[in-house]
């Protein structure tokens, strides 16, 4: 092993399967770190989505809906998405709801998304507080379409749902963090294993020694404990 750094697997196979208590102690013990770590200091969040439809001109006038008009109203899903996240509207959001942020902290906590490639999107406020995020969501689908209409002429959105109050967070995932902590512990302990055992230029065996001289061994000095221990059990 010491010569040139050369990496015998099978070795390496041996080794870890020798210390593979120490791998899983270290895997629980991240794994137990992480997930008490994200218990008491990462702040829950929850989801709140609004979902509309972008209303183009000729279907305002009631007209048939051509393929040319979803191609177009696929194309404004964008433009309504910046929209959206205008200071514009954020401004009466924050007013209608009289949330106690403004309108860059709000918009950190708005995404948005077209729905495979279709006229229609979603809107999503993320939160710590489940009501407020819904609140948020839904006053953003009530101003939205009548500033929309403004500023893009014979265009507007509809509303297909309003956002329900979450029930359930969205971030952090206990379960994949859990994982995560228990897979970078056992990938850590392996990597200093192996680094450890590459490291150490000690002669063990004679199979050590013929790899840094190129002389027979004459004899070795045997281990006496290890003697002893085999005595004792020949006679037990």
């Amino acid at each position: 092993m010491q010569n040139g750094m050369e990496i015998n697997l099978p070795e390496l196979v041996k080794l870890l399967v020798n210390k593979v208590w120490i791998v899983l102690l270290a895997a629980v013990i991240c794994c137990s770190t992480v997930l008490l770590y994200t218990v008491n200091f990462v702040t829950p969040q929850y989801e709140a989505s609004v979902t509309m439809y972008v209303n183009n001109k000729s279907n305002q006038e009631g007209n048939a809906i051509t393929s040319n008009d979803l191609t177009v109203a696929t194309k404004l899903v964008n433009t309504y998405i910046n929209i959206i996240k205008s200071d514009r509207v954020l401004e009466k959001v924050i007013a209608e709801t009289g949330a106690s942020i403004g309108s860059s902290s709000l918009r950190k906590m708005i995404s948005a998304e077209s729905l495979n490639d279709t006229e229609m999107f979603r809107v999503t406020v993320t939160n710590q507080e489940p009501e407020l995020s819904a609140k948020l969501a839904n006053a953003i689908a009530d101003i939205a379409p009548a500033e929309i209409s403004q500023i893009i002429q014979g265009s507007s959105a509809e509303i297909v749902d309003y956002a329900k109050v979450p029930t359930t967070r969205s971030s952090p995932n206990y379960s994949m963090t859990g994982v995560l902590g228990f897979a970078v512990g056992a990938l850590l302990a392996v990597a200093v294993i192996i680094l450890a055992h590459m490291l150490d230029v000690r002669v063990k065996s004679e199979d050590d020694l013929l790899e840094i001289c190129s002389v027979p061994v004459l004899g070795t000095i045997p281990d006496v404990l290890e003697i002893v221990k085999k005595t004792r059990k020949q006679r037990n």
